[in-house]
Order: structure tokens, then sequence, then C-alpha cells
């Protein structure tokens, strides 16, 4: 897996909006583009709110990786490292992404910030083709 959706990005997937992220997300093949388990169970949160197969379609075409060990020693880490972070879920999938080595796709680029030092790469498909 090359890179690890956010919650956010999958929603504009989902929505296709704004104009041009599903073309860039066609850009890669099927096991390339992933999304973490946490952001499946935050994706399931909209599902039952809305009752919207939508998420279901895009699942199918997305790898969803299962948060475990590794993940939870990167967890760890950043837990130990960045104590007063409240942000639990960004935390983890934060360490997810860093778990696989993944650049991790997202809009909301300032609350990964923290997390750039261990080695997190961080992409925006929104705020421009290539940005990042």
């Amino acid at each position: 897996m090359k890179l690890l959706l956010d919650t956010n990005i999958c929603i504009y997937l989902i929505k296709k909006h704004p104009p041009g992220i599903a073309e860039r997300f066609a850009q890669y093949r099927k096991g390339e583009v992933g999304i973490s388990s946490i952001t499946w169970a935050e994706l399931c949160c909209g599902i039952s709110k809305d009752g919207d197969d939508a998420v279901e379609r895009l699942l199918a075409l997305l790898a969803v990786s299962p948060f475990g060990i590794p993940e939870g020693r990167w967890y760890g880490n950043l837990t130990a490292q960045l104590p007063d972070r409240k942000a639990n879920l960004d935390r983890m999938i934060a360490a997810h992404a860093l778990s696989l080595d993944a650049t991790l796709v997202t809009n909301n680029e300032a609350d990964f910030e923290v997390y750039r030092p261990f080695g997190l790469r961080v992409e925006n498909w929104i705020s421009g083709p290539g940005k990042q």
C-alpha cells in the first residue's frame, strides 16, 4: 500500500467533490491505496447516520488495513513523545501510516504536522494536484 486515505478524503471521494478527486484516485491501482481500520470505523459513523451505501461502494475499491501490533507500537511511541495531544484517532491513523511506510492523504494537513518529524509523509489531494 502506497497511500493511506484519511477519513476526510474518503468523504470527498464518496461525494465526488471537489471535481478531480476521483480522477486523482483513479491514477492508482487497486491495492496501492487503502484506509486504516480506524478510518473505516469513522466512516461507519456516517453509515449509521445516513444509511447510505456509498461508503460500502468505496470500500469495494480500497484495501482496509487492520490496526495491529506494529501500529500499536507506533501509537505508543507517538503518545509517549507527544503526551498532550488529544486527537487520538488522528494519532492512530498517523501511526498506521508510519507502520505501513505509506503516505497519508488528507485535507487536514495541520492535524498531522506534529508527526512529520517521525517520518510521516503527508499529501493533500484537495489543495491542488501534486500538492504536498
